[in-house]
């Protein structure tokens, strides 16, 4: 019965998406995408296009991001821009991050970074955090910006209140060692936790240093060890050596 139900429900989906209803356009495309395979991608295609033909930022940035992997399409790159260029114009902020991505590394003449860096802005006034990290490497580089250790960490903040475990863990070294910013060891390893939940091997490293050293925690050799050996599962070379110079 359940599978009647929904077998009813596919066609009459499917009748609305011939007849050009664009949520039923979307809704397919999407079903076929989430199966993550080479026959979802292909059938996904021809309903992104005609979502795409009616302006759908989704289905357009959805279209950049098969031309770009090869998914159902072959790559293409050009095209890739194309779409993702028309998904950002409409305020698409994966497509404004993804188009700045491309533009950013062109080669020669044909590369854009101040076009990449307004691109990455608008996409992280919209609470992009890949857009945001962006941004705070681009500062800690001086790559399209002149280089600014402040501006880095702000972004690199920013980045780290959305969840970005990197720059959770690049906050927490910035505050550490005192790059842009008064050091302040407690707020470094406040941000080193944070970096540690998703598992970032040099965030539980550099708890590691923290505890052993005292910084900004009490000075815990054993809490040190199983930070280090945390981090040395993941193949931290520096923490395998820490932990076999550390003794009860």
């Amino acid at each position: 019965m359940k599978r009647l139900a929904r077998t009813r429900k596919y066609k009459q989906l499917l009748a609305l998406a011939g007849n050009g209803n664009l949520h039923a356009q979307c809704y397919l495309a999407d079903l076929y995408l989430e199966r993550e395979t080479k026959e979802g991608n292909r059938a996904a295609v021809p309903w992104l296009r005609k979502a795409a033909k009616q302006g759908d930022p989704w289905a357009l940035y959805q279209l950049g991001y098969a031309y770009q992997e090869g998914l159902g399409v072959p790559k293409d790159k050009q095209r890739a821009a194309h779409y993702y260029e028309r998904s950002a114009a409409k305020g698409y902020d994966s497509a404004q991050l993804n188009l700045g991505i491309i533009l950013a590394n062109r080669r020669g003449r044909n590369r854009n970074l101040k076009e990449a860096i307004r691109l990455y802005r608008l996409a992280a006034r919209q609470g992009n955090k890949n857009a945001c990290f962006n941004l705070g490497l681009y500062y800690e580089l001086g790559r399209g910006v002149r280089q600014n250790n402040r501006q880095s960490l702000r972004w690199y903040l920013k980045a780290a209140e959305l969840g970005h475990a990197e720059s959770q863990r690049i906050a927490g070294y910035c505050y550490h060692e005192g790059v842009g910013v008064r050091r302040n060891t407690k707020t470094a390893v406040h941000w080193y936790r944070k970096a540690t939940r998703a598992g970032d091997a040099h965030a539980q490293y550099n708890l590691g240093l923290c505890y052993l050293e005292g910084d900004g925690v009490p000075r815990n050799r054993r809490l040190a060890r199983d930070w280090f050996g945390k981090a040395a599962q993941q193949g931290h070379r520096k923490a395998r050596e820490r932990l076999s110079d550390i003794r009860d």
